[in-house]
């Protein structure tokens, strides 16, 4: 038995990435890809810059271990969409 061919493409799962990230500035691989379900979030936010989609990365300090320690996350943030190239040759 084969599986059906997906629908979702990785352009499709960027630009849901990116539509969570305009509203939620600061967010962790974790909390993105449970609000976007891309499959693989990793694979999603490494492809982006080659989509056009400006991304922009930073850490935050987290407790664990119910408070005993802290730890350093990756957090993302938008910081633009790919913009259409102009013509450069166009039919006079």
């Amino acid at each position: 038995m084969t599986t059906p061919p997906t629908t979702d493409t990785r352009p499709a799962q960027a630009a849901r990435v990116a539509d969570f990230l305009e509203l939620n500035p600061n967010s962790t691989a974790k909390q993105i890809d449970a609000a976007c379900d891309t499959g693989c979030i990793t694979k999603v936010l490494s492809e982006m810059p080659r989509l056009g989609y400006g991304l922009g990365k930073d850490w935050q300090c987290v407790t664990c271990a119910n408070g005993q320690s802290t730890r350093d996350v990756r957090t993302y943030v938008l910081t633009h969409r790919p913009t259409a190239q102009p013509d450069l040759f166009t039919n006079a």
